[in-house]
Parts: structure tokens; sequence; C-alpha cells
């Protein structure tokens, strides 16, 4: 039997609160996508979760959308950043 997996890739302060870059998880919901990586790591990286901007296959969603991320899918997680 194979996992069903998608790929999770973390920017900016979400990759500084979780230590990585990206990480798997199972396929679903997405609101299910997000709670698994959100029970990977610390409150620390919730609290970020809580304000940034989530794609699903490079189109913007909203994290509590219920969407179904397939197999194979690519969820960028990219927190709000300043700059000038």
């Amino acid at each position: 039997m194979r996992w069903v997996t998608v790929r999770v890739r973390l920017f900016a302060a979400a990759r500084e609160a979780a230590g990585e870059s990206e990480t798997a998880v199972a396929a679903g919901p997405l609101p299910q996508v997000l709670g698994a990586v959100q029970e990977r790591y610390d409150e620390r990286f919730g609290r970020v979760l809580e304000v940034a901007s989530v794609l699903v296959d490079g189109t913007h969603v909203e994290r509590g959308e219920e969407l179904h991320v397939a197999d194979g899918s690519e969820v960028a997680i990219l927190p709000p950043f300043s700059g000038g």
C-alpha cells in the first residue's frame, strides 16, 4: 500500500518556526491537511499559520475552504512579510 501524500512547503517565519523548509502529510480536505501540519510543530508555528496565506498547487485558497488536496499536490504556507 502506498501512502497518499501532499508536499507542504514552508516559507519565511513558518520555516523558522518549524525548523525545516518542507514536510509531507496525508492528502485530504484542506483543513485536515493544515491541522496535520500544525500538529507537527509547537504553538509558535500555530500562530504563524493563523496569519499565513495558503496556496494549493500555486492557487491562493482560504484556510477553511473544504477543498480536497489530492495526492501529489503541493501546499505552500506563506506568512505575511514586510519590506521596502
